[in-house]
């Protein structure tokens, strides 16, 4: 940022496609300020269900807290889009599972669906347990898009309103200046004709695309030439960022 007396705090961000078959994703972000990053693989399964379409997100991601010298990994959920062929709108439906070893605590957020008659959309509801006491120390509920009270057995509760939340718009290099092998850049042509609601021009670039890539998979395997990532290697049957923060950091021994 050029004015960090008004952004104290960046968020970097990355991510890379580390393998076509399945379609893995490997993505990281960091805020050095907060001494925080996270480290997350996804791909996904889809199936139509009659007037929808359901996604699974299969992976895990990591968040590392340098400060405490913790990691907490969790899953992630599912994706659905409705009324397809109408007016089309998403929800998130599924359990997501959050632990620490270190710490004890685990939490399980469910997201509800909408009920085909009556009912909210984007409804959630968390338990926060302390798993060495097997005690739960927190309940969470609400609209993960909106207003989540958060209810203490202490007795103190919590509200907040996501949708008064700061954003702050991400920030990204011009065309020109990435690389070749950039989405942005790789898929301009494909973008700008789906802007243009012209679709016959989309799948042509598409189709141009797709063949090119053929073709250099083509080469590799004459050569071969293995093919490598640039950010991220494969541990065990997930995916890690190469560089990542807790490796830069002094104060910081891995619990890994």
């Amino acid at each position: 940022m050029s004015h960090p007396e008004l952004f104290p705090y960046q968020v970097r961000f990355v991510a890379e496609q580390v393998s076509h078959h399945p379609p893995v994703s490997g993505f990281y972000a960091e805020c050095p300020e907060r001494q925080m990053c996270v480290n997350t693989h996804v791909w996904t399964k889809s199936k139509f269900m009659g007037m929808s379409i359901g996604v699974s997100m299969i992976g895990e991601g990591c968040l590392h807290l340098l400060e405490h010298d913790e990691e907490y990994t969790f899953t992630l959920p599912c994706a659905y889009a409705r009324s397809i062929l109408t007016v089309p709108w998403v929800e998130l439906g599924g359990k997501v599972n959050i632990a620490c070893n270190k710490s004890g605590y685990s939490a399980v957020i469910t997201f509800q669906t909408k009920p085909f008659y009556g009912g909210k959309l984007h409804k959630v509801t968390a338990e926060v347990k302390h798993n060495p006491t097997n005690a739960v120390v927190c309940r969470v509920q609400g609209e993960w898009n909106g207003v989540l009270e958060f209810s203490y057995t202490s007795g103190e509760t919590k509200v907040v309103d996501v949708t008064k939340l700061p954003v702050t718009r991400k920030r990204v290099r011009p065309i020109e200046k990435q690389a070749p092998t950039e989405s942005r850049r790789l898929w301009q042509h494909v973008t700008e004709a789906l802007r243009q609601k012209d679709i016959d021009k989309a799948t042509e670039h598409k189709r141009v695309l797709e063949e090119r890539q053929r073709a250099e998979e083509r080469q590799r395997a004459e050569t071969e030439m293995p093919w490598r990532t640039r950010y991220f290697d494969q541990e065990g049957e997930g995916w890690a960022y190469s560089k990542p923060l807790w490796k830069n950091s002094k104060s910081y021994v891995s619990c890994l």
